[in-house]
């Protein structure tokens, strides 16, 4: 009778007589029980067991070493930018919330900001989205209080309106609309209730306004507002929707 006894000599099933392992062997290549059939029969201190040929040990392939990810840090304004904003406020800081106005400027403060990697949008180092700010009031409306930021303008929540077309408070011109060039325009009355968040305001040529066509209807579509039925005609003024909403206040512009 057949014994196969595992033992911890040399880690294999071992049989009491050398012919009982050989009649093992021979039932497995009579029935293919394995791919790889031994090669010989030993002798060690528990009894005889089967040998097998030695496996092939695949080279390892080396591990690849990948350089560090950094961290993509936004990108500042150019230079010419910050001219822009220079002359504009004429060195002063435009926040002045901490200040009143008084400290020079240093560097420029985001109003839609840029977050850890970056951003895509065209506009965010552009005069619109940017006031030049001393350092105390740029903490102040970027960590410290940045939903009264908000409540002035200084800080615009990342959405559908665009910074030139949120009315901001400026240390110097007061309720303004900042453009690109380094100029700006009064807000309209009643684009920046109290405690609230500015109301953004499309600006629209005579044509634009009496066809509803252009920046209307860009606009209409950019809110969210294109499938809304009945679209009201536009006039100048708050633009009241005929879903109920109020999403924008319109403005005739040369």
């Amino acid at each position: 009778m057949k014994t196969r006894v595992e033992t911890s000599c040399c880690n294999k099933a071992t049989f009491a007589s050398e012919e009982e392992a050989r009649r093992y062997w021979a039932r497995m290549e009579g029935l293919g029980l394995r791919r790889e059939l031994p090669t010989d029969v030993e002798q060690c201190i528990r009894g005889w067991h089967l040998t097998f040929p030695p496996k092939e040990q695949k080279p390892r392939k080396p591990l690849k070493r990948t350089a560090t990810k950094k961290l993509s840090r936004p990108k500042s304004a150019p230079a010419a930018v910050k001219r822009i904003l220079a002359k504009r406020s004429g060195g002063a800081c435009e926040v002045g919330l901490v200040c009143g106005g008084r400290a020079f400027g240093v560097d420029p403060a985001h109003r839609e900001g840029k977050g850890t990697g970056g951003t895509d949008k065209a506009w965010s180092n552009l005069a619109s989205n940017l006031l030049w700010s001393c350092r105390a009031c740029h903490d102040l409306i970027d960590n410290k209080q940045p939903a009264r930021a908000e409540r002035l303008g200084l800080k615009v929540r990342a959405g559908v309106a665009r910074p030139q077309e949120i009315p901001v408070l400026h240390e110097r011109f007061r309720w303004v609309l900042l453009d690109d060039s380094g100029g700006c325009r009064s807000a309209p009355p009643g684009t920046h209730p109290d405690g609230k968040r500015p109301i953004p305001v499309i600006g629209l040529g005579v044509w634009e306004l009496i066809k509803a066509e252009g920046a209307f209807v860009e606009a209409v579509t950019r809110f969210g507002h294109a499938d809304c039925p009945s679209r009201p005609q536009p006039r100048e003024g708050l633009y009241q929707c005929s879903c109920g909403s109020t999403p924008f206040y319109l403005e005739q512009v040369a």
